[in-house]
Formats: structure tokens, sequence, C-alpha cells
């Protein structure tokens, strides 16, 4: 990882490529508890059809000076956003139980 400036004063720690291979393990684990979660939820599909919804952390490719958002974990396979947003939490949590700092992304409107 390496320490970026985020805003004008706000610093934050981006992933670089080797951290993603690294942390493949538990993405995948976070994207099980999302999975569960969804269908313990009734695997409904509500909300706006929105495109690209996932999890993502802040990151910087190689040879990159800019950082930006990265989708490393896509959501369940629901397109409406509601449905996604409701059942993210836990998945977020256990990232944070990993001090991994993540976001949820709602897509784009489809």
């Amino acid at each position: 990882m390496k320490e970026i400036i985020k805003w004008e004063d706000e610093t934050a720690q981006a992933y670089q490529p080797a951290d993603i291979t690294e942390l493949e393990p538990v993405f995948a684990t976070a994207r099980a508890i999302w999975d569960r979660t969804w269908k313990a939820q009734g695997a409904t599909d509500e909300g706006s059809c929105c495109g690209g919804k996932g999890i993502q952390v802040v990151y910087l490719g190689k040879r990159k000076r800019q950082w930006e958002y990265l989708t490393v974990i896509a959501s369940p396979p629901v397109q409406g956003n509601l449905s996604a947003a409701r059942s993210v939490q836990p998945a977020l949590d256990y990232l944070n139980s990993h001090d991994i700092t993540a976001r949820y992304y709602d897509g784009w409107m489809n």
C-alpha cells in the first residue's frame, strides 16, 4: 500500500496491484458474505436498475500518479440498487475487520 493525498487535506492508503492479489481470499469471503446476506433477505430485486454496483477500494495502479476507485467485489446478481445496498453491510464489516477500507458503490442508472 502507498499513502496518497486523497483530497486537499485528506490522505488515504491506496492499494496497489500486489495488494489486490494478496487480498483475493479476503475479497472472495466478503463476496460470499454479501451473497448469503442478499439470499437471506429474500433475494429481492428492488430499486432502480443500476450497472456496476460493488465494493470499491482506493487504488493506485502501476506507474500511475492519480488514484482511482477500483471495484474489487461485484454485487450479487441483482439489478435493483436498493436490494444490493440493503445487503452489503456485513461484507463491509468483514473487510473492516481485516483493516481494509472499502466503500459501497451504487453504480450507474441503466
